[in-house]
C-alpha cells in the first residue's frame, strides 16, 4: 500500500458558496498536516444550471493556487445516471446530470484536479419514496437503469480521460428512508440491495467492468460499506477483498454500523451512534487497520470525510491517520 497524500474533505454544505469561507478552510487544513482538500464542487457555486461558471472558477482557482495543497474533486451527489429525472416526454432524461458531470470535469481541469468522485446511480426508491411513482421499478427496470449508467460512463469518461480526471465511482450507504419505502409497498428490508445496489461491491464491480474503460474505477468509502455490511449482512471485510483491484480512491471516516431510524439531525445522531456520521477514525465501531490491510496493493490518497463539527479535532485526525497507515503497513 502506497499512501501518496492525506486529504481532508471541504464539505459543500459548510462551505455553503462563500469563497471566504473556502480560503479560511484552506488556511487551517493546511496549518493542521493535510496535504491536500477533496472540494464538493457544489459547495462553491461554479456550477449553475449545467453551465461552469467560468468567472467564478478563476476566483476559487486563485484562492487555491496559493496554497500547496492536492485537490481532488466530489461531484453533486444528485448526479445519477441510471435513475435520472423523468423529462417531459414521460421518459428518464439525463441531459442535466451530463451536463453537470462534464461541468465537473471542466472544474477539475481548470484546478489541477485528477480525481472525481461519482456516486453510484444504483439507488432506485427514490421516486417511490417521493410519490413520483406508483410502484417500485420491476426487475425490468432496474436492469434497464443499470444499463443506463454504463451507456452514460462509456460516453463520458473519455471526456475524464481527455481532461487528465480519474473518474472514482462510489459505494453508498442505507437509509432510514429507504427502509420505509419498502415496508410501504409490503417489501422486506431484506430486499434492500436489489433496489439499492449502489450498497453491493459484486453490483457496483459489474458496473465498472462493463464501461471497461482505465479512467474508471471505485471509491471505496469505508464507512458507508461498514454500514452496508451491517444492514445487509454480507462480511465488511470480505467485501473490501472484492473491491480491492478496482479501488483507486478511498473515503475514510468512523460510525457504528448502526442504521438507526427517522431522526435526520446530526446532532441527535451522534450520541446513538446512528447512521453516516463521518466521525473520526477511533470514534466509532469500523475496524480501520485491517480495513486497510485489505488494500496491500492500493496507491493513492487517503480522504478524511469529516463532519466540519469536527474540525477542532483534525489535527488529532491527521495523527490518527498517520498512525493507521503505519500500523496497516506493518
Amino acid at each position: 500500500m502506497h499512501i501518496t497524500g492525506i486529504l481532508i474533505n471541504a464539505d459543500g454544505d459548510h462551505l455553503g458558496g462563500s469563497l471566504a469561507q473556502f480560503e479560511k478552510d484552506l488556511t487551517q487544513y493546511r496549518q493542521t498536516g493535510f496535504d491536500g482538500v477533496e472540494i464538493s464542487v457544489h459547495g462553491l457555486d461554479v456550477i449553475s444550471g449545467g453551465h461552469l461558471l467560468r468567472d467564478r472558477v478563476d476566483r476559487v482557482r486563485a484562492i487555491a493556487d496559493r496554497y500547496d495543497l492536492i485537490y481532488t474533486v466530489h461531484g453533486p451527489d444528485a448526479v445519477n445516471f441510471a435513475f435520472p429525472e423523468i423529462g417531459p416526454g414521460g421518459e428518464p432524461d439525463w441531459s442535466m446530470d451530463r451536463d453537470v458531470f462534464v461541468a465537473s470535469l471542466d472544474f477539475c481541469a481548470a484546478i489541477g484536479a485528477h480525481v472525481m468522485v461519482y456516486h453510484s446511480g444504483l439507488i432506485a426508491l427514490q421516486a417511490a419514496a417521493f410519490d413520483l411513482a406508483g410502484e417500485l421499478p420491476d426487475d425490468e427496470a432496474l436492469d434497464r437503469a443499470r444499463q443506463r449508467e454504463v451507456a452514460a460512463l462509456r460516453e463520458l469518461v473519455p471526456l475524464a480521460a481527455e481532461r487528465g480526471v480519474l473518474v472514482a465511482m462510489e459505494n453508498r450507504d442505507p437509509h432510514p428512508w429507504e427502509v420505509a419505502t419498502l415496508r410501504r409497498f409490503g417489501v422486506q428490508p431484506s430486499q434492500l440491495v436489489k433496489y439499492h445496489a449502489g450498497l453491493s461491491i459484486p453490483d457496483l464491480l459489474d458496473q465498472v467492468e462493463a464501461v471497461d474503460h482505465p479512467s474508471l474505477g471505485l471509491t471505496l468509502d469505508i464507512g458507508h460499506l461498514f454500514l452496508a455490511a451491517n444492514f445487509c449482512g454480507f462480511d465488511y471485510l470480505d467485501a473490501i477483498r472484492q473491491a480491492a483491484p478496482y479501488v483507486r480512491h478511498v473515503h475514510i471516516s468512523d460510525n457504528w454500523g448502526r442504521l438507526g431510524g427517522p431522526i435526520d439531525s446530526l446532532t441527535q445522531r451522534i450520541p446513538r451512534g446512528d447512521g453516516d456520521v463521518h466521525l473520526p477514525p477511533g470514534w466509532g465501531a469500523i475496524p480501520q487497520v485491517e480495513a486497510l490491510k485489505q488494500l496491500p496493493n492500493y496507491e493513492g490518497y487517503y480522504v478524511l470525510e469529516l463532519r466540519p463539527r469536527f474540525h477542532e479535532d483534525l489535527a488529532t485526525a491527521v495523527e490518527t491517520a498517520r498512525q493507521t497507515i503505519d500500523q496497516a503497513a506493518d
